[in-house]
């Protein structure tokens, strides 16, 4: 088990819980005409919130007795719950130190990474990348005045650890027009924004570090901080998104290292964080003595709201003095343009340019070139981008409810995804068993820090063509008609005996 990590308080779980009375579990007992007792549908609310991540492994659980008055049953069904929840694997206890959130042995490897593609050449449909396609007359455009330019780079050696001037004044320009004012010194080009995330935990990262991250996050940047040696410790999302005071909290006790947060349509789950949030988490981080790096790269797939002003512009100066921003061209033009960038403090981009030495030395200069045209040229693609992704949201949200009408999910104001909740635990036997049908996903455990959560959860990007979006879901339906195990084990299927 994962070592502790927070303690939740016996009303904050009481509320996690919601209706727990009227649990899947409970509504199938009394279907089958037998009672179903409150100790059952209590330890399998608390499983359920474990396997989707609501509760991070290592979370030390109320007192029994403060559980049972903040739930207003006795203290004997709580006590029994808990047992429930020891016999399955879902918990720990530790004798004068109580119980702690854990998952049944094995559970964890059934995190999902990634895998060869199954199916005919050509025929793979690939929603495990969501980024959109390359605007082919910009590119094209980007690319010739890079060509033209290059003549003029050519004398030097080619490697420019900071990043070319032009791109860098492009990018603070950009950040500028946008109501942050930023300078060419405040800007660090990177290959993509995994770049800049791999220099930050380079850089600031020492083994056995924590590191504060949402629970789902995206996954790259959670193998990156394990890379480093780093402990990723999960704040769990609500379906409403950030709990109020939850990140503040965990920063206050656990006083992590790094706190790592997509606060613009959140990655996987499309959640957009307020002002006022963005604001308090910042206050609190300055106040823990961490360091914050707010991944903007999904910021100008706004949708149905307008575009969010950069992190760094809601917070006060004296709290930016420790905030990172990163971005990339990836997600708002095209992924094969491995431009990034990461904004911050004029200190510390000196540092993290000393330190990419020892990764990749500098980024390709025609790249580079070509990312300063498209930025200084006109934005009219990000339009169609956005208009082509709304029809493609409409279209996978319609097949989705059609073919899958139990499964849920909120639609989100911007990003490229849904984040898919099913109606049972199958993610992983999901997506593999899609591949025999050509489909490549990620299963919600690929999102999530304590391996083995999200097993009810897929996410599935919208950024493909319709057809190939409603061929995609119409595999999977295939997929998951075909006999054969849909979870590595049943840790839930008789709770009581």
């Amino acid at each position: 088990m994962a070592a502790p990590t927070t303690t939740i308080g016996a009303h904050q779980l009481a509320q996690r819980l919601g209706p727990w009375r009227s649990a899947d579990g409970a509504e199938q007992g009394r279907a089958a005409g037998r009672a179903r007792p409150l100790q059952a549908a209590l330890a399998e609310r608390i499983t359920g919130l474990v396997l989707d991540g609501r509760l991070a492994l290592g979370t030390r659980l109320p007192a029994e007795r403060s559980l049972s008055e903040a739930l207003g049953v006795s203290r004997t069904t709580v006590t029994a719950a808990y047992s429930l929840l020891r016999e399955s694997g879902f918990a720990i206890s530790r004798q004068g130190s109580g119980s702690y959130v854990s998952l049944p042995d094995g559970a964890a490897a059934r995190t999902s990474g990634g895998w060869l593609a199954a199916g005919q050449d050509g025929d793979v449909i690939d929603l495990m990348c969501a980024a959109p396609l390359a605007p082919l007359p910009v590119l094209q455009s980007a690319l010739r005045t890079a060509a033209e330019q290059m003549p003029a780079y050519s004398g030097a050696g080619g490697y420019v650890p900071y990043g070319l001037d032009i791109l860098r004044e492009a990018i603070a320009d950009h950040y500028t027009a946008r109501g942050l004012p930023t300078s060419r010194d405040q800007i660090l080009v990177t290959n993509g924004a995994q770049g800049a995330i791999t220099l930050v935990a380079r850089l600031l990262c020492r083994a056995g570090d924590r590191v504060l991250v949402e629970s789902p996050t995206y996954p790259n940047a959670l193998d990156t901080f394990r890379n480093a040696q780093a402990r990723p410790m999960p704040v769990p999302l609500e379906d409403g998104g950030w709990v109020p005071g939850s990140y503040e909290n965990a920063l206050a006790q656990l006083r992590p290292r790094l706190a790592y947060l997509v606060p613009h349509f959140q990655n996987p789950t499309g959640h957009l964080m307020d002002p006022d949030a963005q604001a308090s988490i910042a206050r609190s981080a300055r106040l823990a003595g961490s360091w914050l790096l707010a991944d903007e790269t999904i910021t100008e797939a706004a949708l149905d709201v307008p575009v969010p002003p950069p992190y760094a512009a809601t917070i006060r100066p004296v709290d930016a003095e420790a905030v990172l921003v990163c971005g990339s061209m990836a997600k708002s033009f095209w992924g094969g343009l491995r431009i990034g960038w990461l904004r911050g403090p004029v200190r510390i981009v000196h540092e993290l340019a000393a330190a990419r030495a020892a990764m990749d030395l500098a980024s390709p200069i025609l790249d580079q070139v070509a990312a300063a045209a498209v930025l200084r040229g006109d934005q009219g693609y990000l339009d169609e981008h956005r208009r082509a992704w709304r029809e493609q949201r409409a279209v996978l949200m319609q097949a989705v409810t059609e073919t899958f009408p139990t499964w849920t999910f909120r639609e989100p104001e911007g990003g490229l995804c849904l984040w898919l909740r099913m109606d049972r635990e199958e993610a992983t036997a999901l997506s593999q068993r899609a591949q025999t049908h050509g489909v490549l996903l990620h299963a919600g455990p690929r999102f999530g820090a304590d391996a083995g959560t999200f097993e009810r959860y897929v996410r599935l990007p919208y950024v493909q063509p319709p057809e190939l979006l409603r061929e995609a879901v119409r595999r999977l339906a295939l997929a998951r008609a075909l006999p054969g195990p849909r979870h590595a084990s049943d840790h839930r299927a008789d709770l009581v005996a």
